[in-house]
């Protein structure tokens, strides 16, 4: 579970977000919709402890699995290495069900061809494909993504959010998605709209 209470957070004197609340529950898909400079990106930050909060509170069950805007990829590494060094970076040991599990995934969004290429080799669209297989490789309590599908076509944009909805409602993730593409949005459980740091709505599509 993700909870949000009463989130503020201000550069300077500007004040981007105003007393946020928010709560996505394990098993939940949640887009958060809102134009750019709605304060979106700042709030996921924050609740997945990139940037802390000029006040309130983040309760989440876990660590997070972040989806970065643009991609946050090894450059040196392959495709599947920028998965399997999640389990290095936990102080774990890759298994043969960890390599199984890894090109399960790339297989799922479309990679699995692409597996040991290196990130300079990649489209931004298959950069931005690696980011969520990554995300979805650590199995985390709580995915947060990042404009997941700007980079995509609408099938394959739509493809990642299947994924999205899958971790959420197979593996019980609390999945929260900040976007401004609405192609989707039939996949999602709920929609909560942002704009000018203030929440607008939250509830059923």
């Amino acid at each position: 579970m993700l909870t949000l209470t009463a989130i503020t957070h201000a550069y300077g004197d500007v004040e981007v977000l105003h007393g946020v609340d928010l709560t996505v529950s394990g098993g939940e898909l949640v887009a958060l919709l809102g134009p750019s400079g709605s304060g979106k990106t700042t709030l996921l930050a924050i609740a997945g402890g990139l940037l802390s909060p000029t006040s309130g509170e983040v309760s989440t069950t876990g660590r997070p699995a972040f989806v970065l805007q643009g991609g946050a990829l090894i450059p040196y590494l392959t495709v599947v290495e920028n998965l399997l060094v999640r389990r290095v970076v936990a102080g774990a040991r890759i298994t043969a069900a960890d390599k199984a599990r890894a090109a399960e995934i790339l297989e799922a969004v479309d990679l699995g061809k692409l597996a040991n290429r290196h990130p300079a080799q990649l489209s931004g669209g298959e950069k931005q494909r690696t980011c969520v297989a990554q995300a979805l490789f650590t199995g985390a309590p709580v995915l947060l993504a990042d404009e997941p599908t700007s980079a995509l076509d609408r099938d394959r944009g739509r493809a990642v959010m299947e994924l999205l909805r899958r971790q959420a409602h197979e593996e019980g993730a609390a999945v929260l998605i900040a976007t401004h593409d609405e192609r989707s949005l039939d996949l999602v459980d709920r929609v909560t709209r942002i704009d000018d740091g203030a929440l607008l709505m939250v509830g059923a599509r």
